[in-house]
């Protein structure tokens, strides 16, 4: 593997089909992110305590059955993701991770947490689903700074809703979305509410009778508990920006027939000055649909294909997002195997820039019709 440049910063090497890690990775002194996902690695040698300046590391997707220790010595990493591979255990060490913000470890074969995680005092997001976890782990309580968590598709014998509520002061939002088990010894509460798309702490605090602390827990004005407006996230290519602002339109009716019932986000809400890379990633992990306008821009763009594609894609499996594609140009749709097996509102063969303006018109209205049946 030939590397140029020697003093970059980022480094993708995702579905490169490896087997293991390049030696000239960790020569790479000034390395703060490093993507590896979607190959077939099995082993992360000792070398990576050498990328000391790592924030962001993505091993997801692989064929990891061990959590090395050595990871652990990256004590400037903010975001490990570990989803997707064979990992049993976490090793104690995580506690020398003193600024991760994000841990991913779903759909591993994790049965506990180590005692030791609860000495993250800056994580804020963790996401432990599909592993078989039969008991809630108590070291979460102790995680107070925590202000997502996803715990989809568990078998959990117990679902402690007082102490989530009392230890957890900064949660936001809780997912529990999936598909159960039909097993007698799943506990009921966590049964009722995996059957909720989306942020489920509103029905935890309604199932403990907990009216008094939702101005706390969910930053509502009023004591009484509302239902949290339903996001809806938009992705699409610069270059089709006169597509989105007709989609805008659209969807601004049906927030007056809905009395403004959800929210639409796309990055033009993004203000100066403003770290727009998280403000994106909040909404992906907000959002409840997502609507995609796919053309050949939207597909041969580096940030949707490496960051916003994968987060969507991620949470229509584990919170049950809609994701809603929208063929504004002829592209190649029907052969990319992530998105084309979501239903277009229009035929592929017909995008929207060869229709005439009552057939664009009439697929608008549709695409309006369709964000309204799932709302």
């Amino acid at each position: 593997m030939l590397i140029t440049n020697q003093n970059i910063s980022k480094l993708d090497l995702s579905h490169q089909n490896l087997t293991s890690i390049p030696k000239e990775v960790f020569e790479l002194k000034n390395l703060r992110k490093l993507n590896l996902s979607g190959n077939r690695i099995k082993n992360v040698p000792k070398e990576i305590e050498r990328l000391v300046l790592l924030e962001n590391l993505d091993i997801s997707n692989n064929q990891i059955s061990n959590f090395y220790a050595k990871i652990c010595q990256l004590k400037k990493l903010k975001k490990l993701n570990l989803n997707n591979n064979s990992i049993r255990q976490i090793p104690r060490q995580i506690e020398n991770m003193k600024y991760l913000y994000t841990l991913s470890i779903a759909n591993n074969r994790i049965e506990k947490l180590p005692k030791e995680i609860s000495k993250l005092e800056e994580l804020n997001q963790l996401n432990i689903s599909k592993n078989p976890i039969e008991f809630f782990p108590k070291e979460i309580f102790e995680i107070t700074s925590l202000k997502q968590v996803w715990l989809n598709n568990l078998i959990l014998k117990n679902f402690p809703v007082k102490g989530i509520l009392e230890n957890l002061p900064y949660l936001k939002s809780i997912y529990c979305y999936g598909k159960i088990e039909n097993r007698v010894s799943i506990d009921e509460t966590y049964r009722e509410l995996s059957k909720t798309k989306g942020n489920c702490l509103a029905d935890i605090i309604k199932l403990n009778g907990q009216k008094e602390k939702s101005k706390n827990l969910i930053n509502k004005p009023k004591m009484e508990i509302k239902k949290t407006k339903n996001k809806i996230f938009i992705s699409y290519s610069h270059k089709d920006e006169n597509w989105l602002n007709k989609v805008l339109t659209n969807l601004k009716v049906l927030q007056f027939d809905q009395n403004e019932s959800f929210d639409v986000w796309n990055d033009k809400r993004i203000k100066s000055g403003a770290n727009w890379k998280e403000e994106i990633e909040v909404a992906l992990h907000e959002a409840s649909i997502a609507i995609l306008l796919v053309s050949t821009d939207f597909l041969a763009s580096d940030f949707i294909q490496s960051n916003e594609l994968p987060a969507l894609l991620e949470n229509a499996e584990s919170k049950g997002t809609k994701i809603i594609p929208v063929i504004v140009g002829h592209c190649r749709f029907t052969k990319n195997k992530n998105i084309s097996q979501f239903q277009a509102v229009n035929d592929p063969s017909k995008p929207l820039s060869e229709c005439s303006k009552a057939d664009i018109e009439r697929t608008l209205v549709k695409l309006a019709d369709d964000v309204e049946s799932y709302l």
